[in-house]
Parts: structure tokens; sequence; C-alpha cells
């Protein structure tokens, strides 16, 4: 790959991440956690990039389709509902199907800094 297509691929990227943080309602925190994942009945380990009250993104080598539903397990909590809103390269993107109010009671104190 060239410098300018090195170039234009990270502008790309730039762009998308502006554009998903325009688009989001909730906000985000920064973590690196450890989490499972069970789709279809298959369990899946897998690591946390980000979290808010409305989903999450996560790294896992598995391209899901948009609208699966699967559970999540984060860090040492019990497992929630989630839908995948999206997906890129390595990376995976969950809207809760719980209330923001819900999420909060689960994540309990690992909500602290995002309202």
């Amino acid at each position: 790959m060239n410098t300018k297509s090195k170039k234009v691929k990270a502008a790309n990227k730039n762009n998308l991440r502006q554009g998903l943080e325009s688009l989001r309602s909730h906000k985000r925190r920064t973590v690196v956690w450890p989490a499972v994942m069970v789709v279809n009945g298959y369990e899946f380990k897998c690591t946390l990039y980000d979290v808010s009250l409305g989903g999450l993104r996560l790294k896992l080598d598995l391209p899901l389709a948009t609208g699966t539903l699967i559970q999540i397990k984060i860090k040492d909590l019990d497992f929630i509902n989630a839908l995948v809103s999206w997906h890129a390269e390595e990376f995976v993107g969950l809207k809760f199907t719980d209330s923001p109010e819900k999420v909060k009671l689960y994540l309990g104190d690992y909500s602290h800094n995002l309202e």
C-alpha cells in the first residue's frame, strides 16, 4: 500500500469515527475489559473496548450479522441481552435491548461516568 492510500484510509477511519460520535446518544467510557458473548448457544471470549448505557464496542474475530440477538457477560456480572448494531473489521457494536436505566443497574459501579 502506498503512502497516498494509507493517508486516504486513515482519513476515512477518522471520518467514520467522527460520524459515529455525532450519532451517539450516550456518553462512552473507554475500557479494556474481558467479556463472554453467547451467540446461538456458542460462547466466545472477547475484549470490550468501550461501554455506554446504550451499548458497547468489542473486539471479536467473528463476523456477526446486524440484528443478531446475543447475550454478553461483562467482567464478573451476569449476562445481559443485546443486538448487533454494526461490525467493521474485527470490531462489533452492540446495542443493549434493555433501557439505559436497567443497564445502569446492571453495570452497578462500572457505570461510573456514563451519565
